[in-house]
């Protein structure tokens, strides 16, 4: 009886079986290639919307400076500032300074801005030292320091100090504080 029971079983097993891979073989012919592209296509741009959404939209402060140091018949110190930000940043202050190992200031570069708009970097002439006449064999410290409101109103101010002596060139990337959410 038991036999009889467990072909039983086996038949109807092998029944369902069949019944399921017939029903998924209908599925399979029904949906077609180009809809499932249709569909993949569709969610990369939900995904790109959502990126964008954080990047453009949602209001952040990511302020970074970016320096660039050289070695050739004297330094070159390059600057740029970066508003990463989704938000325009303003009464921005930017003072970079080149000091020997006594502590005397070299050189030294100010710039003002009244606003930086979003996503926006700038560099240029009035961002870059030249020091020529003084040993590149001696150790220096740049030192940067940055002022700039927020768009809630706030003041923030960072200072940098990087150290070069050794290498030819040499790049600092710097984040100024946490970003700012507007939350």
């Amino acid at each position: 009886m038991s036999d009889d029971y467990d072909e039983d079983m086996e038949n109807e097993l092998h029944e369902m079986s069949q019944e399921i891979g017939e029903r998924v073989k209908e599925i399979a012919e029904s949906i077609h290639p180009m809809r499932v592209a249709l569909a993949g296509v569709i969610l990369l741009m939900l995904m790109g919307a959502l990126v964008s959404t954080w990047y453009w939209v949602i209001p952040r402060d990511d302020v970074e400076i970016e320096v660039m140091y050289l070695q050739r018949n004297g330094h070159i110190v390059l600057t740029e500032l970066v508003n990463d930000g989704s938000r325009e940043i303003t009464d921005v202050s930017l003072k970079v300074e080149f000091v020997d190992a006594e502590k005397n200031v070299l050189d030294s570069l100010q710039v003002s801005f009244d606003s930086v708009p979003s996503h926006t970097s700038i560099s240029g002439d009035k961002m870059e030292l030249e020091i020529l006449g003084y040993s590149v064999w001696e150790e220096y410290t740049i030192q940067i320091e940055i002022v700039w409101t927020n768009f809630k109103g706030e003041e923030n101010k960072e200072i940098f100090i990087h150290v070069v002596s050794e290498n030819i060139t040499e790049k600092f990337h710097n984040d100024c504080k946490e970003v700012t959410w507007f939350f």
